[in-house]
Parts: structure tokens; C-alpha cells; sequence
């Protein structure tokens, strides 16, 4: 074998090792083959003493070498098509769970919305409560006020009723006292009357001289008695039409 042919051997030997290099990093079944090439073409280049036996043999060394790269690349192809399908695998079960999280969201928000609604009820029916009864407070304190005023009037009146019932009873007490007094004197007047009568016919020199003075005295008396005694009575009548207007 001749210098050229065994660097051009050497070269066809380096370029095979890259190949293997590169394949070895896409894929580590083409790596296997191309090492089983790269035996194949040591012993062809050992075992061939002609230079048309090596031609032959590279030829068809190289023509497998573009069959492996054919195949490499639809290997290539078929992993970036799985990449593919990976992602949008990815994306789906992505965009899935994102669906269930917004679903299962929309259900808690709901519920949510539910329990806030539920409660705003409940307030409400609290708040209406509350009017209600404070409503009922505000009426019981009117209905107490009320009654609290009745109260302090009938004992207004039954104070008011217990100094008429005393004045009444006063004056009916004076007014007891003048009859009496009305009656003495009367009495005591016709009995002035009589001596009166006596003195001026001169038929008794008994009777005193001023007997007919004290008799006009006693008339005097009889028409004051007479006098206080009517306005005694007029007050006592105006106390019994107080009490009538007042219910007692």
C-alpha cells in the first residue's frame, strides 16, 4: 500500500471517529453501528492488498455511512416530532389541571358567594329583628311614660281631692258652728224682741234700757251669721262640682 493511500486511510479512519463522535451524542444505537463500520473498515483496510478491493469496500462502507445519516436524521426527526408531542402532551395536561383549578376556583368563589349571601340574609333578618324590637322598646317606653303621667296626675288629684275633702270637711264644720250660732242667737233675739217690746210700754221697770239696742245687735249678728254661712255653703258646692269633674 502506497504513502496516499494509507494517509488517505488515515483521514477516512479520522472522519469515521467523528462520525461515531456525533452520533454517539444523538443517539447510542447509531453509535454501536458506526463502531461496528468503524471494525468493519479496519479489517477491509487490514485485510485488502489491492486497491480495487479498498475502493470497492469504501464504496460500500460510505454508502452505509449515508444510509446510517438518513437514518440519524429521521431519528432526529422522529425525536424532535416526540419533543412535540411531549410539549403539547405537557400543555394539555397543563391547560387540563389549569381548567380543574379554575373549576374547582368558580366552585369555592360560588360557595363563597353562597356563604356571603347567607349571611348578608342573616344581617338582614338581625337588622329587621333589631327595628322591631327596638320599635317595641321605643312603644313600651311611651306606653310607660304615660302611664308613669296617669300616675302622677291621680296622685295629683288624690292630693288635690284630699285638700278639698279637708276644706270641704272645714267648711262644712264652720259652716255647722254658724248654724248653731244662728240658732242662739236667733233664740236670744226674739227674747231681746219680747223685752224690747216690754221696755217701750213701760209695763216692766225689770228690763234694762238698752235692751232694745242689744236686740238690733243681735239682728246684725243673725245677718252676718246668715252671710258667711251662704258663701260657707257656695264654697262647699263649688268642691262637690270639683270632685264630680274629677271622677270622685
Amino acid at each position: 500500500m502506497s504513502v496516499e493511500n494509507q494517509t488517505r486511510t488515515t483521514d477516512d479512519h479520522d472522519e469515521d471517529v467523528i462520525i461515531i463522535e456525533e452520533k454517539s451524542k444523538t443517539s447510542h444505537w447509531v453509535a454501536g453501528v458506526t463502531l461496528i463500520i468503524g471494525a468493519i473498515t479496519g479489517g477491509l483496510i487490514g485485510s485488502s492488498l489491492s486497491d480495487n478491493k479498498w475502493s470497492a469496500a469504501y464504496t460500500q462502507l460510505e454508502a452505509k455511512a449515508k444510509q446510517y445519516q438518513t437514518e440519524l436524521k429521521q431519528a432526529n426527526e422522529k425525536s424532535a416530532e416526540l419533543d412535540i408531542l411531549i410539549s403539547k402532551e405537557k400543555e394539555q395536561a397543563l391547560e387540563a389541571q389549569q381548567k380543574e383549578h379554575d373549576v374547582e376556583k368558580t366552585q369555592l368563589l360560588t360557595t363563597e358567594a353562597d356563604k356571603r349571601s347567607s349571611l348578608s340574609k342573616s344581617v338582614g333578618a338581625l337588622t329587621s329583628q333589631k327595628a322591631s324590637l327596638e320599635m317595641q322598646v321605643e312603644e313600651q317606653d311611651k306606653q310607660i311614660t304615660t302611664l308613669s303621667n296617669q300616675v302622677d296626675l291621680q296622685l295629683t288629684m288624690l292630693s288635690r281631692a284630699k285638700q278639698l275633702f279637708q276644706r270641704q270637711l272645714q267648711l262644712k264644720e264652720e259652716a255647722g258652728d254658724l248654724e248653731v250660732k244662728i240658732e242662739v242667737t236667733g233664740a236670744n233675739e226674739k227674747q231681746l224682741a219680747k223685752d224690747c217690746a216690754v221696755y217701750l210700754e213701760g209695763k216692766s221697770w225689770d228690763v234694762k234700757s238698752d235692751v232694745c239696742k242689744r236686740q238690733e245687735e243681735a239682728k246684725k249678728q243673725i245677718a252676718q251669721y246668715n252671710d258667711e254661712l251662704q258663701l260657707l255653703q257656695m264654697d262647699i258646692k263649688e268642691i262637690d262640682r270639683i270632685s264630680e269633674d274629677l271622677g270622685m
